[in-house]
């Protein structure tokens, strides 16, 4: 496949590949990107962009599902033995990573934002033929859903920019945006503001339901409202066979919650989602659970058969432990609704991809299937009159999303940057 690059060239094209495979030998789940915060930063910084980081970027009180304290100074000493600055740290410390960019032209007072998610997931990678030279050497954490990718593609567009000036109508913020799983992070971002005044928003995905390189989806739809739980049940102790009568049995009640949870009722006005993705409980075989923890998600295809979902799953929780006289304690973690890209970007993309030669390949009316923090983000500029869009690049993919073989056709993020340069830039 020929694509017409005009600002792409192949050393850029080389250098995002090399930026994809060290970010995807080096991940960091939400919250505690510490590397990788800073070698964004760094990389901007050198590209002459005026640079925000730490609470800077995310507004304290409104972050969610944040680690506890043990993990983060855990990932803090790791990211530090890996050479990243002492002054970056100090002002990431405590989780507040993320990074934003900003660029401005020579000309016209235009404010236009995108966002790139940096974080990955709690997976251990299987080492294959292709990434073994770039495997994760963090234990039982993997960039599993290309967002490695998306900050490669970040950066190398953030090059095009800093070269290209001139073409530049306002002000360009790129948000490197941390805690994107299990949608935590981009609250947070906009309560600090960076959406503010903007009047075009851009964001993609890396594969989703494009499995085909070149091949370009506009999201109109199928971005589904979701809600992330935790649930912890906490009971009584007991020697299991002396006083099993005396022991409140936490682990039994997660397991009667986890069973009735997934046999809710769906609703008729809209597809829904439900997992119990976590359930960890118990510290010996002859002893009665007094505690259980869980991780649960609800989807819905719209904001209300979503709240239909997590509406009954906190119920069902209250009313299991309720019934072994077990306590429940419900944290809401993660929350995000639904979105639709605006028909004037999507046009737009269209006539850029004609010249790119990749015209043929693109689809106006993508389903994304899936839940994305970015709706956040794209609601907020919408609200405010401006207009906004999310794309999926296509590639094929060796393993599918939060897989541990997961993999993708790296002549994608040339696409990708190629693309959003297009956009961005006036001719």
């Amino acid at each position: 496949m020929r694509v017409n690059y005009q600002y792409v060239s192949p050393v850029l094209r080389e250098k995002m590949i090399q930026y994809r495979r060290e970010f995807h030998r080096y991940p960091e789940v939400g919250w505690t990107e510490y590397r990788t915060s800073a070698r964004i930063a760094e990389m901007l910084e050198s590209f002459g962009y005026e640079v925000y980081i730490g609470k800077d970027v995310c507004d304290e009180q409104t972050r969610m599902g944040v680690p506890e304290q043990e993990i983060r100074i855990q990932c803090e000493q790791r990211a530090l033995e890996e050479n990243i600055s002492q002054s970056y740290m100090k002002r990431m410390k405590g989780g507040y990573t993320g990074v934003v960019g900003i660029i401005r032209g020579n000309f016209g007072k235009n404010i236009q934002a995108m966002r790139f998610d940096i974080d990955a997931l709690p997976i251990c990678e299987v080492e294959t033929e292709k990434n073994k030279t770039y495997s994760s050497v963090h234990e039982k954490v993997m960039h599993a859903c290309g967002h490695d990718g998306h900050i490669a593609a970040g950066l190398g567009l953030a090059e095009i920019l800093s070269q290209n000036r001139e073409k530049i109508d306002g002000e360009i913020r790129l948000i490197f945006q941390p805690a994107e799983e299990e949608c935590r992070g981009a609250a947070s971002i906009v309560r600090r503001g960076w959406l503010e005044g903007v009047s075009l928003f851009l964001s993609g995905h890396i594969g989703i339901q494009c499995r085909e390189i070149g091949m370009v989806a506009a999201c109109t739809g199928g971005f589904l409202a979701t809600t992330k739980l935790n649930i912890h049940f906490h009971g009584q102790a007991s020697h299991a066979a002396n006083a099993p009568e005396k022991g409140r049995n936490a682990l039994l009640v997660a397991a009667v919650f986890t069973v009735n949870a997934y046999g809710i009722s769906r609703s008729s006005e809209g597809d829904s989602r439900l997992n119990v993705g976590r359930f960890i409980s118990g510290t010996g075989r002859n002893i009665i659970s007094d505690s259980a923890d869980l991780e649960v998600e609800t989807r819905g295809e719209n904001a209300k058969v979503n709240i239909y979902m997590r509406d009954r799953v906190e119920s069902i929780a209250k009313a299991a432990a309720q019934m072994y006289d077990v306590d429940c304690r419900i944290d809401r973690v993660g929350d995000v609704g639904t979105a639709k890209s605006d028909e004037e970007l999507i046009k737009m993309c269209k006539s850029h991809l004609d010249l790119m030669g990749i015209g043929d390949k693109y689809i106006e009316n993508g389903i994304f299937n899936a839940s994305e923090d970015a709706v956040t983000m794209m609601n907020e500029v919408q609200k405010n009159g401006g207009k906004a869009a999310y794309f999926m690049f296509g590639t094929e993919l060796l393993g599918e999303h939060h897989q541990n073989t997961f993999d993708f056709n790296e002549d994608v993020l040339a696409i990708m940057a190629e693309t959003y340069s297009r956009i961005l830039l006036k001719k």
